[in-house]
């Protein structure tokens, strides 16, 4: 991160996570608002992905024939807006508008982002995308922890809307800092051709786009289980509970930031195979030894299983921003394109496992359900092979 383009970059992609994240942590209060049952307000927040797959089918195209700055610059604007809008809205059905044009912009601001780091990289031949993928897991965490600190002191629209506000002029200008070296639109007779058929170049790297969503499942279990499985099964407090998630956010972090110091010394195909199988195996064995413990020493066994969370965070950390440059190396068509089809069946696919966990949950125990994103995790050695090619 050694030019001011390069370091804009990474700020972008901070704001981004903290602009994004930021109501969140507040989803209780957004309920109450609109008084909805906990089926009806899960409900009304899944049918955002409507908004994400219209993003994901089109922008990729968009970005390619505009220009990564164009691309950003009017996503920001519909993302934040919306995120400022949908915390004053108290009509379900309104709700739900904002909730498909939040999943549209996000959608479309990351593939443009993600497009705009592919072309930086390619300037210098430097493993980039990891680090800013960093940077968006630390304005995550940083977001999360100032929600929580500012929730019951500061109103959600104020807290909101201020920090949007915020958020949108700080990306705007990061975006005058890069105008010099963002990704150019392309406008010729093929572009031309390729965006209007753009459903007919619908190709999927089908060992790498089951990594990714293999490669993620650790994280999103994380945040959706981790503070459930601490308090129901490590009987934690509600407070204690949360430690999980901030403690995989912070294993994200560090691996994103680092692998590329790793990578020198060790092939990328074997820091691979290694990071899964190690990832993998330390957190389902301390998460089950931490939940055997903690009948008698729930102390004890929360430290164990908090072990075994960094493990398989720092396991997982870098794995989904790798993959998606080797499958931006191997593909014939520009990046932003290769982001928006590998997200359009990442989206479903994540959907699918987040249900099979749910419902293993439900039926059984978390601790069995937690068991699933380890075996994904370890299923991602499979792609090593793909990623190790890529990159040679």
């Amino acid at each position: 991160m050694n030019t001011p383009a390069r370091k804009a970059l990474g700020a972008i992609f901070f704001f981004y996570a903290v602009g994004l994240i930021s109501w969140i942590p507040r989803y209780p209060e957004v309920k109450h608002n609109l008084a909805v049952s906990n089926g009806e307000f899960g409900t009304l927040l899944s049918l955002g992905a409507i908004g994400s797959l219209i993003s994901l089918l089109v922008v990729g195209h968009l970005v390619h024939r505009y220009g990564s700055r164009k691309a950003l610059t009017v996503s920001a604007t519909i993302l934040f807006s919306s995120i400022a809008c949908v915390v004053h809205v108290t009509n379900p059905w309104l709700f739900l508008t904002f909730i498909i044009l939040i999943g549209a912009g996000s959608s479309a601001f990351h593939i443009a982002v993600n497009g705009q780091g592919f072309y930086e990289q390619e300037k210098v031949g430097d493993n980039l995308i990891p680090r800013l993928h960093g940077f968006w897991s630390a304005g995550a965490l940083t977001t999360a922890i100032l929600s929580g600190f500012l929730t019951g002191k500061v109103s959600l629209a104020v807290h909101i809307d201020i920090l949007c506000a915020v958020v949108y002029i700080f990306i705007l200008y990061f975006l005058k800092v890069i105008n010099g070296s963002s990704l150019p639109g392309v406008v010729d007779k093929e572009t031309r051709s390729f965006f209007g058929n753009f459903f007919s170049t619908f190709v999927i790297d089908w060992n790498l786009t089951l990594g990714i969503t293999c490669a993620t499942m650790v994280e999103f279990s994380i945040a959706d289980w981790g503070a459930i499985f601490s308090k129901e099964e490590l009987h934690m407090s509600a407070g204690v509970a949360t430690i999980p998630y901030i403690l995989c956010a912070l294993a994200m972090i560090a691996g994103r930031l680092s692998v590329h110091r790793i990578t020198k010394y060790i092939g990328i195909g074997e820091l691979v195979k290694l990071c899964v199988l190690i990832g993998a195996a330390g957190f389902v064995c301390l998460m089950s030894l931490g939940k055997f413990l903690s009948h008698n020493h729930p102390q004890l066994g929360f430290t164990i299983f908090l072990i075994g969370v960094f493990i398989g965070g720092l396991g997982s950390s870098f794995l989904a921003p790798t993959i998606l440059d080797a499958a931006n190396k191997r593909s014939k068509f520009p990046g932003s394109v290769v982001i928006a089809q590998i997200g359009v069946i990442n989206t479903v696919l994540v959907l699918v496992s987040k249900t099979i966990i749910a419902w293993t949950a439900q039926l059984t125990s978390i601790s069995l359900a937690l068991i699933i994103p380890s075996l994904g995790l370890m299923a991602v050695a499979f792609s090593a092979k793909a990623i190790k090619e890529a990159n040679a």
